[in-house]
């Protein structure tokens, strides 16, 4: 069973699509409002020669963003640009490792494709082989790792100022129009939580030294010097201080959001930030966004330009149909930019995903109050000729 928004929500929310619908097709605008479509957290436009972001207020692609996923590619470069051109693609998210390739860079200048660079955070399985004590804890008192997904422990001060360096290098180097946070929220597969899942069944981290102690000294909490181990101290604090343990772990995560942000703009103050958010509702699963994944949406939107749920409907069990239902209810709670993202092809799931279940989820990550779709992943739609000929229909 699906979870659903209480009643007197989802009829705000449809009084938010219903306003942002009347926004979009309301009259001519003057050329200056362009930033403005950004929000109050806009940057100006990019240094000359680069593209700015979409207006999503104009029709058709010129208007909408219309982006993929991809994190590699082999030269040269010329064929792939002038299929997302022909597709009516015109933004890139990327890895560095694309964006610090010249030739790659310069044929999306050349092309005008918004460069997004996707930034990985607090998922470093490289970097806790090279020092394991970084590993976020379980409350079982374990390394938190579930298959490909191994996280660093969020509040590492240390840790966050090698990534806040590592993204000042790359924007200097390269320059990209926007930058978009991923993993930047407490351990959890979520791509493998079906709706079924109870919430006492998601996990919970971090509980290292670092965390307890800077949980009792912020939140004004004693752990009970009785309690030896990681896991008695875990069982206490989730069920004694639930409420405190979730706040503090917001507040680290928007501390790095906002550290993160702030850095990103002092190399190229134009630069837009994302955040690549998990698609979880405010009431999913009791409240998980924030009680384990730490991501406060409200609280983060204020160093965002945007906020990119990853609706990947098929793998976590939904119908496209929930892609909006995610996209409309951010819009609503944090008044910020929504950008959706989307799957192209099945993941960690048996059922193939068919081509009109793609189509059905694109559009829905088109509509109002979303500004655009971002597919997941190119190497998928590269796969498809049937699934690119529907979202050039859905595009055109």
């Amino acid at each position: 069973m699906r979870n659903q928004p209480n009643k007197p929500l989802a009829a705000a929310l449809g009084l938010a699509v219903v306003v942002s619908l009347l926004s979009a097709a309301s009259g001519c605008r003057k050329a200056g409002d362009r930033d403005a479509s950004l929000g109050a957290g806009a940057r100006p436009a990019g240094t000359q020669g680069q593209a700015s972001l979409p207006d999503p207020r104009v029709h058709g692609t010129a208007g909408t963003i219309v982006g993929v996923k991809i994190y590699d590619a082999l030269p040269p470069f010329e064929g792939l640009f002038r299929q997302w051109r022909n597709l009516g693609i015109n933004t890139l998210f990327i890895s560095d490792t694309l964006l610090t390739n010249r030739d790659f860079r310069a044929l999306a200048r050349r092309n005008g494709l918004t460069l997004f660079l996707i930034f990985p955070v607090f998922q470093n399985p490289e970097a806790i082989k090279e020092d394991p004590g970084l590993a976020a804890i379980t409350a079982a008192g374990a390394p938190a790792k579930d298959e490909w997904v191994e996280f660093v422990c969020p509040a590492r001060d240390d840790y966050l100022r090698a990534r806040i360096a590592r993204l000042k290098s790359l924007v200097a180097e390269a320059g990209p129009e926007a930058v978009s946070l991923d993993f930047i929220r407490y351990f959890v597969f979520w791509e493998k939580v079906a709706p079924d899942r109870t919430p006492a069944s998601l996990p919970q981290t971090c509980f290292c030294p670092v965390c307890l102690s800077g949980f009792e000294k912020e939140m004004g909490v004693v752990i009970p010097a009785a309690l030896a181990t990681t896991a008695e101290k875990a069982a206490w604090i989730l069920a004694s201080h639930a409420s405190e343990w979730a706040e503090w772990k917001c507040r680290t995560i928007a501390r790095a959001v906002e550290r993160l942000a702030k850095a990103a703009r002092e190399v190229r103050p134009s630069i837009r930030v994302n955040l690549h958010a998990v698609p979880w509702r405010h009431d999913d699963f009791g409240g998980a966004v924030r009680a384990v994944a730490g991501q406060d949406l409200p609280r983060l939107a204020p160093f965002l330009d945007l906020i990119s749920p990853m609706c990947y409907h098929h793998m976590v069990r939904q119908p496209p149909a929930w892609v909006h239902d995610v996209v409309a209810e951010i819009s609503f709670r944090t008044g910020a930019k929504v950008l959706a993202s989307t799957q192209v092809s099945e993941a960690y799931v048996e059922q193939a995903l068919p081509a009109d279940e793609f189509e059905a989820a694109a559009a829905a990550a088109l509509e109002p109050p979303s500004i655009g779709v971002v597919l997941w992943s190119w190497d998928a739609l590269a796969k498809s000729p049937e699934k690119q000929a529907l979202l050039s229909r859905l595009v055109h």
